[in-house]
């Protein structure tokens, strides 16, 4: 018994001095908003739960789908696709995952009471049932399967546990999937601890064995951190900053993505109710002023979608509304009846520099005789009033996509789930219907084009700019990667020499 307990002591000693190099301490400056992956949409909570939660689908770091829990997905003709679900997949209670657990994801999603962002992906979907004991089939109303898979791919088409889901848990506050690290401690307003989920279906992932994300607000709070040793890496939104970090000693990540500042505009609201006056304050807005202002040139001007985003974007170019032009403004607002411009609203935060974009464009709009009024608000009551269109205008960033239709469906289509501009336009409408059942690419995309268009033209959003994001870590991190569309999954192979 006795050398039975000295072997024990010498593998937790062992497991010890490899535990050192096995967690990882991560700076992010906003926390989650919830933690129930068919509900929430703010940034920080998907940046949690993708490494909590799985999808059938993923991306690989060229922003390719890739299977995740489906091993397979089979068009079977234009309006069927069969998934077959991977064996061996375990939930982080150890509890298997099975095709009924993959089908109530998508029920949950579908159901109204749920009131899922998801849903409006699949409003399309006339069934889906579990066939042969691992697959599942899901039949289209319309030819668009190139239009649906993408959305199998995000956070809020995660798969959760039926079991777990029905013992009348709160999914906004415990969490129970298949990923590669499962929620272990959470203290708000001051760190997340995951640990490496043991049933992980991977070989190999993830090879972390903790990761602590720690809440720091503040940019100066991040980057002293960072220099102290007291985290490994961090999210740095100033470029100034990056002059701290030496070469040798730290590491720079930066990649281009697929978000966007913007403008959101309550369209029932006068005088921004009228397309003139909001297309009016497209003209009277210098976006590589902002960018210069705001990100130190670290960012690109955006059209509807990212310019890289290839064969979809129309470049800024393509719009005259993006060629900085008051006079044109000037001209807008009289025929509108507003000669002497006008008062707003504008809602905003301080998170991921909001606030400035905002303070800028109150100095633009100043120009054309249009006042804007900044409400600098909590973040909870910035998203309170973002779900209940309480607000004139807001500062914020959409997450981007490689699909239009994830882009813009239910966003812009009249009662979309995040239409909270409360836009409606019946063609916008018939085009998002039309791009969805389309399968030549071609005419596909000739109805985005049109689109894209009338959405400038018409400027629900007022689209600004996509930054660049940037982290920087010390040199011993290993195998950390960014994504365009601003993803974390590669923690699942960052390691710590």
């Amino acid at each position: 018994m006795k050398k039975f307990l000295v072997a024990i002591l010498a593998v937790f000693a062992v497991a010890g001095i490899f535990a050192a190099d096995g967690r990882l301490i991560i700076a992010m400056e906003t926390e989650p908003v919830g933690l129930d992956p068919h509900l929430v949409t703010a940034f920080a909570s998907h940046r949690v739960l993708e490494n909590i939660y799985d999808g059938l689908f993923r991306y690989d770091e060229n922003m390719r789908l890739i299977p995740n829990l489906a091993e397979e997905a089979k068009a079977v003709d234009p309006y069927t696709i069969i998934f077959k679900i991977r064996e061996g997949v375990k939930f982080h209670d150890g509890t298997p995952l099975t095709v009924e657990d993959v089908l109530f994801s998508f029920q949950r999603i579908l159901d109204p009471d749920t009131k899922s962002p998801a849903a409006a992906f699949y409003q399309d979907v006339e069934s889906i049932k579990a066939i042969d004991n691992n697959k599942i089939e899901f039949k289209l109303k319309k030819p668009m399967a190139s239009a649906l898979l993408p959305n199998f791919a995000g956070v809020n088409s995660s798969i959760v546990s039926k079991k777990f889901v029905e013992s009348g848990k709160n999914m906004q506050l415990e969490t129970n999937g298949t990923g590669p690290f499962y929620l272990a401690e959470y203290v708000p307003g001051n760190y997340i601890v995951l640990k490496k989920n043991p049933y992980y279906f991977m070989k190999g992932q993830p090879k972390l064995d903790e990761i602590k994300i720690v809440f720091m607000p503040e940019e100066v709070s991040r980057v002293a951190a960072l220099k102290n040793g007291d985290v490994d890496i961090a999210k740095i939104n100033e470029p100034l900053n990056l002059k701290q970090f030496p070469e040798g000693k730290f590491k720079i990540y930066r990649s281009p993505v697929l978000s966007y500042y913007l403008i959101g505009i309550n369209t029932t609201r006068k005088p921004l109710n009228d397309p003139r006056v909001r297309n009016a304050l497209n003209y009277a807005i210098n976006r590589e002023a902002i960018i210069k202002a705001v990100a130190f040139s670290e960012g690109v001007v955006t059209g509807p979608l990212n310019p890289a985003v290839q064969p979809w974007a129309l470049q800024p170019k393509a719009f005259d509304e993006y060629t900085y032009n008051p006079a044109k403004a000037k001209e807008l607002l009289a025929q509108a009846g507003y000669p002497n411009g006008f008062e707003f609203e504008i809602v905003t935060s301080q998170r991921y520099n909001f606030d400035k974009v905002a303070q800028v464009i109150q100095a633009q709009l100043a120009e054309i005789g249009v006042k804007v009024k900044i409400n600098l608000v909590e973040w909870g009551i910035f998203v309170k009033k973002w779900r209940e269109s309480d607000f004139d205008a807001f500062i914020s960033m959409n997450s981007g996509s490689i699909e239009p239709d994830i882009q813009f469906y239910r966003t812009f289509h009249t009662g979309g789930s995040t239409n909270v501009f409360l836009y409606s336009n019946p063609r916008v409408d018939e085009l998002l219907d039309l791009g969805r059942s389309e399968v030549d690419i071609s005419k596909r995309k000739a109805i985005y084009d049109e689109l894209q268009r009338i959405i400038v033209k018409e400027s629900p959003v007022i689209f600004l700019y996509s930054a660049n994001q940037v982290f920087v870590s010390n040199a011993s991190v290993e195998g950390f990667k960014l994504l365009a569309n601003e993803s974390l999954v590669f923690l699942r192979e960052t390691y710590k020499k």
